[in-house]
């Protein structure tokens, strides 16, 4: 038996496409034998009927066949993913018997797979923030930097120059010694920063559908900053899940930074480390001059308040993402956006309708009883 998945990595709602194979390779047939594959219960199966498992979070996915000689049959399945999170799948559970039903052979088999399901990433204006004004006025004093990947020409070697940039090449053909001349760059840093506490006591549980709408803008601002080349990381004071560390990836601009940041955002958890102020102030605490910090919140503490008058004194670019109930605070600077209460709603709904389709099944009858299924051969 053998499971392949179409992806390991799936955007919120989007399918997933399994095929399923079971070859038989010995001489004597099988009357009958079934499969039964075990998957998380957050994943919704579309062409085939799941069963509940002995785990109320686990599903089955039925498959009931014959198999003649050396026959090899194959069926595929279609899961959605309406839930953010990484998802299980495995063991399998094979079940087989002789035509009359005298005998029954079980096989568990340790076959397990896994898959990511990142969160819903939007385009600015499908949330209600104007792209060029997402991040405040560019149009800042920024840190000069010298980029050690452009090399623009190569000049005489002075007492303040590092060894690590000598053209020994270069010195060579000089005879004097030679060092590169980089191309100057400007990096601008931003940092997401997610605060998912509904309120003023950080440890109480927090509403699902304001969760999974600022997980889904905080990804979505992110995924915009990386196609700007910014680089951006993000933050939060909840937990990633199976692991006792908060939501911290540093700034970066690679090729691996978005999906990076994707991945953890979906893999974070409802448990809170500690206060979302103290969480934002100390992690701030050795970023850069002029580094834009995003606050995407749905409350507005005086702890926060003033953890934001103290960043702008510091010398930070501050944006607001809040909803339309919150007011922002008196801050001299402050870049506020609103989100539509539309989002909310829309949330609401997906979840209800997860919920409605991932309602258990009754558990398929005894195997001898069942007409065989057929395959692809």
């Amino acid at each position: 038996y053998g499971r392949r998945l179409g992806s390991t990595r799936v955007f919120r709602d989007e399918t997933l496409a399994l095929r399923l194979e079971l070859v038989n390779r010995k001489l004597l047939p099988l009357a009958w034998i079934e499969v039964e594959d075990e998957f998380d219960d957050r994943l919704v199966a579309v062409d085939r009927r799941a069963t509940p498992a002995s785990n109320p979070t686990r599903m089955l996915l039925p498959y009931l066949t014959s198999l003649r000689p050396y026959e090899r049959v194959a069926w595929t399945a279609t899961l959605r993913c309406p839930t953010r999170g990484t998802f299980t799948f495995g063991p399998v559970m094979l079940r087989s018997g002789d035509i009359f039903g005298f005998y029954r052979r079980n096989l568990r088999l340790r076959l397990y797979g896994s898959i990511i399901v990142y969160p819903r990433v939007e385009a600015l204006p499908d949330i209600g923030i104007p792209p060029r004004g997402a991040f405040g006025d560019v149009r800042v004093r920024q840190a000069l930097l010298l980029d050690p990947l452009r090399t623009v020409g190569t000049r005489d070697y002075r007492p303040e120059d590092s060894f690590r940039h000598i053209h020994w090449k270069a010195t060579a053909r000089a005879q004097a010694l030679q060092v590169r001349v980089f191309e100057p760059t400007t990096v601008t840093q931003l940092a997401v920063f997610i605060n998912l506490d509904s309120a003023q006591q950080y440890w109480r549980g927090l509403d699902a559908v304001e969760a999974e709408v600022l997980i889904s803008v905080a990804a979505s601002l992110a995924s915009e900053a990386v196609s700007r080349r910014y680089a951006v990381g993000v933050y939060s004071n909840r937990l990633i899940g199976g692991s006792n560390q908060a939501l911290r990836v540093p700034p970066g601009s690679g090729p691996a930074q978005l999906p990076r940041i994707l991945e953890s955002l979906a893999k974070l958890s409802p448990f809170a480390t500690g206060e979302f102020a103290k969480h934002l102030r100390a992690e701030t605490l050795h970023f850069p001059w002029g580094a834009t910090i995003v606050v995407v919140s749905a409350t507005m503490t005086p702890e926060v308040a003033a953890t934001l008058e103290a960043l702008r004194a510091d010398g930070h670019r501050l944006v607001l993402v809040t909803t339309a109930a919150v007011v922002p605070p008196p801050v001299r600077g402050l870049l506020t956006h609103h989100l539509s209460d539309a989002l909310f709603a829309r949330e609401a709904e997906r979840q209800e309708e997860g919920e409605w389709r991932a309602a258990p099944a009754t558990r398929s009858p005894d195997p001898a009883g069942v007409a065989t299924g057929g395959g692809d051969g």
